[in-house]
């Protein structure tokens, strides 16, 4: 659907066309946060290089905890079977502080937020896999 001044205005008010000009700014912000972004995929291949490094030991390459090390690692690639949630904040608290009784707090290891966010990106990417 096309929009412009005259979808929201029949008149050439201040007011109507200031109307308008907010509506088309709300669409074009709503728009631009529905696209996926470029740096997603920049955050989720950061994300992966920390799983690697971090996560596998426990969770395993694929992130199915099909490993014999720690018997009750989540599957990351099961949402459901999440301890503590599998939203974006969930996860995010899941790493940065710890969960259950075997997962410990990375947030001092991967040292930022950011760090975190390229992890919780990645795990967001196995889900369903």
């Amino acid at each position: 659907m096309r929009f412009s001044l005259s979808t929201f205005s029949s008149r050439n008010t201040m007011p109507g066309r200031r109307l308008a000009l907010l509506c088309l700014s709300l669409l074009c912000s709503v728009q631009s946060i529905a696209d996926p972004q470029p740096t997603e995929d920049a955050s989720v291949a950061r994300g992966a290089q920390l799983f690697q490094q971090f996560c596998t030991q426990c969770h395993g390459r694929d992130g199915r905890a099909q490993v014999d090390v720690i018997s009750d690692a989540t599957d990351l690639t099961d949402p459901d079977a999440y301890y503590s949630g599998s939203g974006e904040q969930d996860i995010f608290n899941s790493i940065a502080n710890g969960a259950g009784v075997a997962m410990p707090a990375w947030r001092a290891q991967l040292g930022s937020d950011d760090s975190i966010r390229d992890l919780v990106n990645f795990v967001i990417s196995l889900q369903g896999k």
